[in-house]
């Protein structure tokens, strides 16, 4: 099953986050409690962790770039065959993760 890593919604319609850095590379194992994201908002640095392990399958966005708001960062599947969606906005399961300020 193939999932979607999030950036929280409940930041504000029209914020936008700057990726930082990605602690994974696509094709790379998670593990849960595994760091995969870090980005900045105007107020803080996050770091994104795994609630749940899989494959990273496709980051949308390299360190640098922006994101917004509810835009999907990642896709994380249980194998690295898994089927990915057909685009980016398809529907898909939320991966679990936590977003910690630091």
């Amino acid at each position: 099953m193939t999932r979607s890593l999030v950036i929280p919604a409940d930041l504000g319609e029209g914020v936008e986050v700057r990726v930082l850095l990605w602690y994974k590379a696509e094709g790379e194992r998670i593990g849960e409690g595994d760091a995969i994201l870090e980005f900045e908002t105007d107020k803080a640095i996050v770091v994104v962790t795994a609630r749940q392990g899989g494959v990273l399958r496709r980051c949308f966005a390299p360190a640098g770039e922006w994101l917004g708001a509810g835009q999907v960062a990642a896709w994380v599947s249980d194998g690295a065959d898994d089927p990915l969606p057909g685009d980016r906005g398809a529907p898909a399961e939320a991966l679990l993760a936590a977003f910690e300020t630091t």
